[in-house]
């Protein structure tokens, strides 16, 4: 049961999803994004099929950031197969346009949402798919890549993962991705840190002269796990300036569910302050969810439990977005 105060504060949020994996059951499904799909019934939701428009509507979704993922076997044709996501997100909002728009920066994102559309823009999960080139990236940008996560499951030319293929605990960034990180913060792209290891963070925060993401993790202090950050890492974050997107992935953020999920905002919170919260669901990623929020629908449970926990409106607000708009607007000023 959602309160008449949780619902007038989830209906007056603007929430950006920093991470949502919609390309990928695109892809694998042939998802129909129009169509109100059934919640998925196996245990924890398990892989795919937590959101559509419909259910992003019902549970007030204002943006999403689109995970564009590359496989680490192809890398020749990453750049290729970037583009080609980048395409698909454009035929979307072409084939949805009373209910999608593609908006890369702050204001872009607040006219959609103040139309009434869901603003939408890439998020590409590791330096891998770019095969070691920089000069794809102005392009990109012009087609929607709001921001580059430097890893994804295995090592790359920038750098190496925290868990995957070639992790390691002591190598940091490599030349290329230290002119990868340069680069992004000339071209106003936000650098996000989501997989990378722990030196390659410390790096990456000490290098970037724009605020640093990490668009979908977990803190470990408030449940180990091999895709959590340490408080060192939020620390190095905030920082920056940056904003930590809590994951909603159940094997990362531990038992609980949604009061699970309030833990680890309100560590982040009580660590290095409101204004470095944020969400990252890793909705549609091939993994297993809390029963409350295994699906799109269920977003205004947390505005609910975060409530009840004291939260004010206005924390709610910069957790769902406020600080990521912050952050994408500081990106965007350039060095």
């Amino acid at each position: 049961m959602i309160s008449a105060e949780a619902r007038a504060v989830h209906d007056a949020a603007l929430i950006i999803d920093l991470h949502c994996d919609l390309l990928l059951t695109d892809f694998f499904l042939r998802w129909d994004w129009r169509r109100r799909h059934r919640h998925n019934p196996l245990p924890g939701a398990a892989l795919m099929g937590h959101c559509d428009i419909p259910r992003m509507r019902a549970g007030n979704i204002g943006c999403l950031a689109l995970g564009v993922v590359v496989s680490p076997f192809r890398r020749a044709s990453g750049p290729r197969a970037i583009g080609a996501d980048l395409d698909k997100i454009q035929r979307r909002v072409e084939e949805n346009p009373e209910d999608l728009a593609l908006a890369c920066t702050p204001q872009a994102i607040r006219s959609a949402h103040a139309r009434g559309r869901i603003a939408c823009f890439a998020g590409l999960e590791g330096a891998h798919g770019l095969d070691g080139r920089l000069d794809v990236l102005p392009d990109f940008q012009r087609r929607g890549l709001g921001y580059v996560g430097l890893a994804h499951f295995t090592a790359n030319a920038a750098c190496r993962p925290m868990v995957g293929l070639g992790q390691s605990t002591t190598v940091g960034l490599t030349d290329f991705g230290r002119a990868l990180v340069d680069e992004l913060n000339r071209l106003g792209i936000v650098v996000d840190v989501a997989h990378v290891n722990k030196p390659g963070v410390l790096e990456v925060c000490r290098r970037s002269t724009a605020p640093v993401i990490c668009s979908h993790t977990a803190c470990t202090a408030v449940h180990p796990s091999p895709r959590g950050l340490d408080d060192a890492q939020l620390r190095a974050i905030a920082d920056t300036g940056g904003v930590i997107g809590v994951i909603f992935v159940t094997p990362f953020i531990g038992p609980g569910g949604i009061a699970a999920v309030v833990a680890h905002l309100e560590h982040i919170r009580d660590t290095v302050g409101i204004g470095h919260c944020a969400i990252g669901s890793d909705w549609e990623g091939w993994a297993i969810y809390p029963d409350g929020l295994n699906s799109a629908d269920k977003m205004p449970l947390l505005t609910e439990a975060l409530l009840r926990r004291g939260w004010s409106a206005a924390d709610i607000f910069a957790a769902y977005g406020g600080n990521f708009l912050r952050v994408m607007a500081e990106a965007q000023r350039g060095p």
